[in-house]
């Protein structure tokens, strides 16, 4: 499955959330991880979240059941004619990760 999880913590816990996502998922821009999973790893990565979570974190999860059902893209201004352009994210040669 596809995952994409992001999280607003306060700023003494960013570490905690990012030393556990970094072992599933590929760091992707400040609070925003995601991947490909299975089962049994999208399993560890709940556990593992559940373990550290306090109750004024918020976590967000997104889930595809593959890379193949959702369209992800890269919103950017171009700084030469100031354009908003779109990159896929979509890509596969990040050792089979997507983002």
């Amino acid at each position: 499955m596809f995952v994409v999880i992001t999280y607003d913590v306060r700023a003494n816990r960013t570490e905690i959330y990012k030393r556990l996502l970094l072992k599933f998922l590929t760091h992707e821009q400040n609070s925003v991880f995601a991947g490909d999973l299975t089962e049994a790893q999208y399993r560890k990565l709940r556990a593992g979240i559940s373990r550290i979570a306090n109750a004024d974190d918020r976590v967000l999860q997104f889930r595809a059941m593959n890379r193949h059902n959702i369209e992800a893209s890269i919103l950017e201004k171009n700084s030469g004619n100031g354009a908003l352009t779109e990159r896929s994210l979509l890509h596969h040669e990040m050792s089979a990760l997507i983002l």
